[in-house]
């Protein structure tokens, strides 16, 4: 007599197993199933959505093609082989699986919201937004696809509409973390510093279950404390970011790019706050605004005389913005997180602008546009120069009749072993400074020549007026405007 499972029994028990997250045991059925040479579209799909989640990708890419093949019509395996084929980097091949999902099944809304990502990395953003509106007008509760159209309304430059879309998500889902993170990201960009510190201190525990936002969470709260000049919680802050850096959480942390910014943002903020003077003596002195990324942060709420008055500085962040954000055509996060905060920053006929040492680094801007392209680095440098002038004393000088733009500082090289790169950079970053200054006095704005004042005659840093590798120390601030100051 033969006590062997049928090939229905072995399906049901494998998406019985499937169903109550019992992964290993619904894996080893539909080992079985695939083994003994049955074929069911279903069983391969599943299979490959496990295969999928253990990150085994061209073997889940096997899967779904084997269901595809054996039932051309199923929808499901179109789009999950579209998910597969992104995370591959094959997004052309991604955007055609998906379609073909759509066109077999078109109020299938998780097909809808994977195009939407898909499109997105593509640089598709208004494509990437229709695909997403539709999967939110198929599914209104679809919390993944609110969050995703916030994302992809920031990256157009709508904040305003970005908060609103990530708000919609975490009020369909309150544990949601990384739209939490998120909004904090939105509310800096706009520059609604407040509303992120309350926000944060709002945040229950049980709303962040991932170790990872937890510790991103607390360096935006630090970040937030010092842009509002509350020294004495930003010093609590650093300190509980330290205690989260111990407890070895930026391992956790998975995309390099974000453990990369989350580490390095610590070490700039920690190696600035002991530097900063905290006791305001001079309540009374104008604030001028310092908008930039983070070398904005240097001289946060500093007092300097400046034509013999005494002036305190505002820092204004725009976090990981270049020169070439703001000289590109297209719109976007920066220009919009700009136009958004000038207009709580008012105060002043006068503003400070630091931007350009993102676009002068080894591994981004000008260096790897250059060389990708073949294209000659002066002449990048020079254009980079202008757009972004063009752009910012269009903006800038409809509200501030004294526009101060800050150079960058001479590189802080590695090793003492200088590379070709090194000489490129060293030599860009000498151009870059002197197109900025030409570029800057040519419209009666005024130039920081911080290469100058931080340079030696090999055109690297000397070292001498820096808190860390990269950014200016808040003790060289007199010294720049008595020294280092260009006006027409």
């Amino acid at each position: 007599m033969n006590n062997s499972p049928s090939k229905e029994q072995i399906i049901n028990q494998a998406i019985k197993f499937h169903l109550q997250g019992n992964i290993p045991e619904a894996s080893k059925y539909y080992q079985r199933f695939i083994n003994q040479g049955y074929e069911d579209h279903r069983i391969f799909s599943n299979y490959g959505a496990i295969l999928q989640d253990l990150n085994k990708l061209e073997e889940a890419e096997t899967c779904y093609r084997k269901a595809i093949k054996i039932n051309t019509n199923y929808a499901i395996a179109h789009s999950n082989l579209g998910n597969i084929l992104r995370n591959l980097g094959k997004l052309k091949d991604a955007e055609s699986s998906t379609l073909k999902a759509i066109k077999l099944k078109p109020d299938f809304a998780e097909a809808h919201f994977n195009l939407g990502n898909i499109l997105r990395d593509l640089g598709k953003l208004k494509d990437a937004e229709s695909s997403t509106l539709k999967a939110i007008k198929l599914k209104p509760d679809f919390a993944e696809a609110h969050f995703n159209l916030g994302n992809i309304l920031r990256d157009l430059g709508k904040l305003k509409d970005a908060e609103s879309s990530t708000l919609k998500a975490i009020k369909l889902k309150p544990d949601f973390s990384e739209a939490i993170y998120n909004l904090i990201c939105i509310l800096r960009d706009l520059g609604k510093i407040q509303k992120l510190i309350l926000l944060t201190k709002s945040i229950p525990e049980s709303s962040l279950p991932n170790q990872e936002y937890k510790l991103r969470f607390k360096l935006e709260t630090t970040i937030g404390n010092l842009l509002n000049g509350n020294f004495a919680e930003t010093f609590i802050n650093i300190t509980e970011t330290k205690e989260f850096i111990k407890k070895g959480v930026l391992d956790l942390v998975k995309d390099k790019k974000n453990r990369n910014n989350t580490i390095n943002y610590f070490k700039f903020i920690t190696s600035l706050y002991p530097l900063l003077e905290k006791d305001n003596n001079n309540p009374n002195a104008e604030k001028i605004p310092h908008i930039g990324e983070s070398h904005c942060l240097s001289f946060s709420h500093q007092t300097f005389s400046l034509s013999s008055q005494l002036k305190q500085i505002q820092p204004v962040l725009i976090k990981g913005g270049k020169a070439w954000h703001f000289g590109n055509k297209k719109s976007n996060k920066w220009k919009d997180s700009l136009n958004e905060q000038i207009k709580n920053h008012k105060y002043s006929d006068k503003v400070l602008i630091s931007f350009g040492e993102i676009d002068c680094r080894r591994s981004e801007g000008i260096l790897s546009y250059s060389t990708k392209n073949n294209k000659n680095i002066s002449e990048v440098c020079k254009e980079t120069t202008k757009n972004y002038i063009d752009f910012m004393e269009k903006v800038l000088s409809q509200y501030f009749i004294k526009r101060y733009y800050f150079g960058i500082p001479a590189p802080t090289l590695k090793s003492e072993l200088i590379d070709e790169l090194d000489k490129k950079r060293i030599k860009i970053i000498k151009l870059y400074n002197q197109y900025l200054k030409e570029e800057v006095l040519s419209r009666n704005a005024c130039f920081l020549d911080i290469y100058a004042l931080t340079s030696n005659k090999n055109g690297e840093n000397n070292n001498l007026h820096m808190c860390d590798k990269i950014h200016l120390s808040p003790k060289c601030l007199s010294i720049l405007f008595e020294e280092y100051l260009y006006e027409t």
